[in-house]
């Protein structure tokens, strides 16, 4: 009799980070050194951690920045990674104010801050641009309402 293999699911969390400059909201994109793919600050879930934690703390490491999540802006994609286990991510929407993001020396490439419409273009995946386009409906909607 054969034993089946469990599949492996990975869960990771982060955020669509932004500041506004000049009224101008403009949003924070990595590019990461696995692939050159751009998109997001994430990382793993470290045991005891709730998601927020993860969020907060994977986007001071990979871009020197400290944010303020923005309301309860939650969305999630998941996907297959190349050595066959499943990957779900959760992403918030956080701010920052004055302050320069860096990012990571090993782990990410560049660090690009720029508007909606550029980022849109940087990002080379489907998932990815779902997000950002339904967290700055958010964020306009939010607006819209203040």
């Amino acid at each position: 009799m054969f034993e089946r293999k469990q599949k492996r699911i990975e869960r990771s969390c982060g955020a669509v980070v932004f500041t506004r400059d000049g009224g101008e909201v403009r949003y924070v994109i990595v590019e990461n050194i696995d692939g050159g793919v751009h998109g997001f600050p994430k990382g793993h879930v470290e045991p005891g951690e709730t998601e927020r934690e993860t969020a907060r703390r994977e986007i001071a490491e990979e871009t020197a920045l400290d944010v303020r999540f923005v309301g309860d802006f939650r969305d999630e994609e998941t996907y297959e990674l190349f050595y066959g286990a499943t990957k779900t991510v959760v992403y918030f929407l956080a701010e920052y104010a004055d302050q320069t993001p860096r990012g990571r020396w090993g782990e990410i490439v560049s660090v690009a801050v720029v508007p909606f419409a550029e980022a849109m273009e940087m990002l080379e995946h489907e998932s990815t641009r779902r997000i950002l386009r339904e967290a700055d409906e958010y964020l306009r909607s939010a607006a819209a309402e203040s």
